[in-house]
């Protein structure tokens, strides 16, 4: 009697303290595909345009619920521009010379429906960020910060148009 009433309670506290909460998801049921068009790059950096497609689409079949698709089946359509991509000195050295960066990355964007051109999500002056250091245990290149500033945002515009928030 005691080991089933120490596997009820046992139960009872894994299910009501595992922590796990569903994220919203409040795009109507009938959105099922996405083009992810090639943002219009601004910014002085090369291909990233193509870097940010690849996070986008990687985000997007990671998540799940909406599929990648070809534009002329696609019930949507993810469009852009890359209005910046800064980096800026964030920490200096006692003799001044730059111990840390942070890269910043500023799109626009637009998720709309592809027939009715209706816009579900719109932003503008959407960023994400990353810093990193140039030496120390915790460096990393300018390249590797890229990525993880791409990937960061990437995710931020996903979540963005699946939580409509």
């Amino acid at each position: 009697m005691k080991f089933i009433q120490l596997l009820l309670i046992s139960g009872l506290v894994f299910i009501c303290g595992c922590g796990y909460t569903p994220r919203a998801y409040n795009l109507p049921s009938s959105i099922k595909t996405v083009y992810i068009d090639t943002f219009e790059n601004k910014s002085d950096q090369p291909n990233l345009e193509n870097e940010l497609r690849i996070k986008l689409a990687e985000a997007f079949q990671d998540e799940g619920h909406i599929k990648i698709s070809e534009k002329a089946d696609a019930d949507t359509i993810l469009s852009g521009r890359i209005n910046s991509y800064q980096r800026q000195a964030l920490r200096y050295a006692n003799d001044e010379t730059i111990e840390e960066y942070r890269l910043a990355l500023n799109v626009d964007f637009e998720f709309k429906q592809r027939v009715s051109q209706e816009v579900i999500v719109q932003a503008q002056g959407f960023y994400a960020d990353t810093s990193y250091y140039l030496s120390g245990s915790l460096a990393k290149s300018e390249k590797s910060a890229r990525t993880d500033a791409i990937n960061e945002l990437a995710h931020r515009i996903l979540n963005k148009i699946v939580t409509l928030w």
